[in-house]
């Protein structure tokens, strides 16, 4: 297959998936080509894409690609087909933080750091596919690891973790209070 033909196959692909498609998936869907032959080709199809106006470009996600419009155009596609919102209780919003910081990392020791059971955050997370098993621990026990899935990279719009803000950059505390030194926080640096 010559390049412009494997041009078409992955635009169709992409295109006619609603899932983010792994690069590895591609090259084979593809055939007789390689991951970086495919990064290759989503290059030369987003040159394409801006030269000639279009409204969507291809992006990576983690490991994969998938096929998105613009963020101009979000207006009139909610318009069009309304966006369902995933709600998220502040419980399990802190249990996705401490997973997509700490990855891979057990039950236990989310509720180590939240202080109280997260079984029906794990649940609900997993049944959003934003968190996945990613092993066994390798301690007594064997305990389920956990850590962050391509549509949780999806849903914030993240090409990989390293995308993740920093916990520096996080100021959560109240306008005007200081961060009390390390040494009244038990002695130990968190």
């Amino acid at each position: 297959m010559n390049e412009q033909d494997a041009k078409k196959v992955l635009e169709a692909v992409l295109f006619s998936s609603s899932d983010v498609m792994p690069a590895k998936q591609l090259a084979t869907i593809i055939g007789g080509i390689d991951v970086p032959k495919v990064r290759e080709l989503v290059q030369a199809l987003n040159s394409e894409y801006e030269t000639g106006s279009r409204t969507f470009r291809i992006v990576r996600i983690g490991e994969g690609y998938q096929m998105r419009t613009l963020p101009m155009y979000k207006t009139w596609i909610i318009k069009a087909e309304p966006l369902k919102p995933v709600r998220l209780t502040a419980p399990t919003m802190e249990t996705l933080a401490i997973v997509a910081y700490r990855q891979p990392v057990t039950r236990a020791e989310i509720e180590h750091l939240r202080g109280v059971d997260c079984s029906n955050s794990l649940r609900r997370l997993l049944d959003l596919r934003l968190l996945r098993i990613a092993g066994k621990d390798k301690g007594p026990g064997r305990a389920l690891l956990y850590s962050t899935s391509r549509e949780f990279l999806s849903l914030f719009n993240l090409t990989d973790l390293r995308d993740l803000p920093t916990l520096e950059e996080f100021d959560l505390r109240p306008e005007g209070e200081e961060l009390p030194a390390l040494s009244t926080l038990g002695g130990e640096a968190v």
